[in-house]
């Protein structure tokens, strides 16, 4: 059970404080007046959202992909009323945004299928109010390529394929140690690998980035630490543990905040749980093939990983 993740906003008053403020900060007209019209859809929200990941906690893998897709669409429209009182303002935003492509039954691998990413719908909605980020309609994305943007999946990576995709970061206060072959990896100097930090990681405040190498380690302390809900390039895991890429290429042509990428699998997830019963039963009940631990291993550390960026956000979003 995780009920106490949002628990304050279990409170008209504080919701209503909370939201006055944030559309204050933002300069939405009549702040307080529609703090009130909509506190009672972001609680609802919120606890719809809760209660279908504790239902997904506790419900077989058979059906888990749809309760914690919904769940995540529940906390993404609490997130959206934060920064978009009006929404939703029209039916197009109230689509999923994104589609997926017709099967091969006799070949179809999870791994390699791809979700394409549509004009209009949520996903796009949450992208543009959350983060500020516009995105390229048919932009298609695969789901391993999903999957590796997620931190908790780097070990089972590691130990299915023999291949690191991330250094581990040691992080202690605002200082992140890592390994010292770490410039190496990436070509860089101390001087340059603080540039690329400082330019790359997202923050809507300018940030300063010292970077100290010695023998053990290579010491990055930043003004300011990436935030758990849009940490690029860096990633956390469910247990704040914090990665770096060892290869660059997994970060050129990818800039989604991890609560995109989950939408995207979860979306993938439970198209496939609702409409591909034969491939998904036999996936869960015969091992065949190389997908299910990943799949099997993604949906344990969702459950809780997902509710926790939320919270996070509606804590730590500084960006107003």
């Amino acid at each position: 059970m995780m009920t106490d993740l949002f628990i304050p906003f279990y409170s008209a008053t504080y919701s209503r404080k909370y939201l006055t403020e944030k559309y204050e900060a933002k300069q939405i007209s009549q702040p307080k007046t529609k703090s009130y019209q909509v506190c009672s859809s972001f609680m609802y929200h919120l606890q719809h959202g809760q209660l279908y990941f504790n239902q997904a906690i506790n419900s077989p893998i058979e059906i888990k992909p749809v309760l914690l897709f919904y769940g995540a669409v529940q906390l993404l429209k609490a997130c959206i009323l934060t920064t978009d009182p009006n929404y939703p303002e029209n039916s197009q935003v109230l689509a999923h945004g994104v589609t997926t492509r017709k099967r091969k039954k006799s070949t179809y691998r999870f791994l390699d299928d791809e979700v394409k990413v549509q004009k209009n719908g949520l996903f796009a909605h949450f992208l543009d109010k959350m983060f500020h980020m516009k995105h390229l309609e048919g932009e298609k994305y695969q789901m391993v390529t999903l999957f590796h943007h997620i931190a908790d999946m780097h070990p089972l990576f590691l130990r299915l394929t023999n291949k690191s995709l991330s250094f581990k970061g040691d992080l202690k206060q605002k200082t992140i140690l890592l390994p010292p072959n770490v410039l190496d990896q990436y070509h860089m100097t101390v001087n340059r690998f603080e540039q690329y930090l400082e330019v790359n990681t997202v923050n809507n405040k300018s940030i300063k980035v010292k970077v100290i190498e010695t023998k053990e380690n290579v010491q990055i302390t930043s003004s300011h630490l990436p935030p758990t809900w849009n940490s690029n390039p860096w990633l956390y895991d469910r247990d704040r543990n914090i990665y770096f890429f060892q290869e660059r290429d997994y970060l050129k042509a990818y800039s989604l905040p991890e609560l995109a990428t989950h939408f995207l699998l979860l979306y993938n997830l439970s198209m496939i749980c609702r409409y591909e019963a034969e491939w998904w039963g036999d996936l869960i009940h015969t091992f065949d093939g190389v997908d299910f631990p990943y799949i099997s291993h993604y949906l344990h550390v969702v459950e809780r990983k997902v509710p926790l960026i939320i919270s996070s956000f509606l804590e730590e979003n500084m960006g107003d």
